[in-house]
């Protein structure tokens, strides 16, 4: 992307902070970059609802969230006072305690919210499910608050323990919308925006779509995982949601390595399976004693997630191992089905 990047070193003088930018060739943080990766979550809350001019809508709730190495975080900058629009940059950080800024979009007031939205963050796209599938860019075109309100995994790398970024941009400039590590921004269908008109089309089974950066304004480590799809079976008075569009496929756990540790440790594990999603969230059930946590989770690919475990020491004296210190393996998220399951039975023992 041909956008103009600016490095910013900062410098402490005394108890001051004094932020310099000079511009740089290359479009990547010379450290590293640690971008955001975003993914879009199927519908939900799908029903039928009557607009303000009484034709029939389909209503539902969104959400998108970050499993990237990074966040995403937008900033104001000037305002165009002859286009209402307000210019956003997306800082990114860089592995050396720098950022990089690039051009990244608009902010605009948005009057049923109340507060700045940016622009351009989602579209819409409810089509016939024999038909060809439309360019994500032709759906219907929504703007987002875009903060932090939904902990979808926050065992990952990175991951933020609270919210972050918890308020809507006001016109300021400087001012910030994001989305951290492992968090997810969430717009209920009761919000204004959260539908697509209906009046006219025929019944019968429709796929209902979701794209998150249509336009491609926002840099992060990749598109591939932009859009989500889900059936909808569209009558004269109702909307019944049918599920995925495509079952996503089994998870499977094989193996970890190590497969025990002692009790007051932190190893470093290695799990092989398949089909295994940042959505899912890892627990180990079923066995007794000190209780194993994971956190740092990656999933470099679908076969492949590394963590670190800890384990604490039992209380007392003398450490505890109860009756049963072999754990069972779990990975999944009660808060997303869809996502899927996997158990691998008797996987991990913690000694003394």
């Amino acid at each position: 992307m041909n956008k103009s990047l600016f490095r910013v070193g900062i410098i402490l003088l005394g108890w001051s902070a004094i932020s310099l930018f000079a511009p740089i060739a290359s479009a990547v943080c010379p450290s590293g970059d640690l971008l955001p990766e975003l993914r879009a979550l199927p519908a939900r809350d799908v029903a039928v609802a009557l607009d303000a001019q009484g034709q029939p809508t389909v209503k539902f709730s969104t959400t998108s969230w970050n499993s990237g190495d990074g966040s995403l975080e937008l900033v104001a900058k000037e305002i165009d006072t002859g286009a209402s629009k307000q210019r956003v940059v997306q800082r990114i950080r860089c592995k050396d305690g720098t950022y990089i800024e690039r051009t990244a979009g608009s902010f605009e007031y948005h009057a049923a919210h109340n507060h700045v939205h940016f622009n351009d963050y989602a579209n819409y796209i409810l089509e016939p499910l024999d038909a060809n599938p439309q360019n994500v860019r032709k759906g219907t075109k929504t703007t987002f608050c875009i903060i932090d309100t939904t902990n979808v995994n926050t065992q990952l790398l990175g991951a933020a323990s609270g919210p972050v970024y918890s308020a809507c941009a006001t016109q300021v400039y400087g001012s910030k919308q994001g989305m951290s590590v492992g968090w997810g921004d969430t717009y209920g269908s009761h919000l204004e925006g959260q539908s697509i008109s209906t009046g006219g089309l025929p019944p019968g089974r429709y796929r209902l779509r979701i794209a998150i950066d249509p336009k491609d304004q926002l840099l992060e480590i990749s598109n591939s995982d932009n859009e989500s799809c889900k059936l909808v079976d569209i009558g004269s008075s109702y909307v019944a949601d049918m599920g995925p569009c495509v079952d996503p496929p089994t998870p499977q756990l094989d193996a970890i390595v190590p497969s025990s540790t002692s009790q007051g440790t932190c190893p470093t594990v290695t799990i092989a399976g398949d089909n295994l999603v940042p959505e899912m969230r890892m627990s180990f059930l079923y066995g007794t004693g000190p209780l194993p946590a994971a956190r740092n989770v990656e999933f470099p690919d679908a076969a492949t997630v590394t963590a670190t475990v800890c384990v604490p020491k039992s209380p007392g004296k003398k450490p505890r191992l109860g009756n049963d210190p072999v754990w069972d393996l779990v990975f999944g998220n009660p808060t997303l089905p869809n996502v899927g399951s996997a158990i691998l039975p008797n996987a991990f023992r913690v000694t003394q």
